[in-house]
């Protein structure tokens, strides 16, 4: 028998009639919790200036790396923050200043406070399907 049908019988869980329970009624486990994504190569579809380009975010102690499939790199080091502000701004180490919003469902958005560059930094590896002999992105 499969074990994620395996059924439990109260007196193994503990459980007792005076619960109002009958002994020898079965209750199913907990289905486990989903697996993590494994991502077929470690590239999420990021987008500079609305062009989709896959990059590598890398946390640092005081900000983040990121590293573009197509070569460039930057480091992003958080800037103090005055007393009341609500807005996290970033300094890539060529000086320019990168204000960051959060999406909802966890994405970052990182908007060039002079140029208007934006930078979008999915929170999670794209589903694709596998390439062959391998794994996909997803699984449900």
């Amino acid at each position: 028998m499969h074990p994620w049908t395996a059924s439990l019988s109260l007196a193994a869980l503990g459980l007792s009639a005076t619960l109002g329970l009958a002994t020898g009624v079965r209750a199913e486990p907990a289905p486990p919790a989903p697996a993590p994504q494994i991502p077929r190569d470690a590239w999420k579809d990021c987008s500079f200036n609305g062009r989709t380009i896959g990059c590598r975010d890398e946390r640092t102690s005081d900000g983040f790396r990121l590293l573009w499939r197509d070569g460039p790199r930057m480091t992003y080091t958080l800037v103090p923050r005055p007393p009341g502000a609500t807005v996290s701004i970033y300094r890539d180490r060529l000086g320019g200043l990168w204000r960051q919003e959060l999406l909802p469902q966890g994405n970052q958005v990182l908007s060039h406070t002079s140029n208007g560059n934006r930078i979008v930094i999915p929170l999670r590896f794209p589903c694709r399907p596998p390439l062959q002999g391998e794994v996909g992105y997803c699984r449900e």
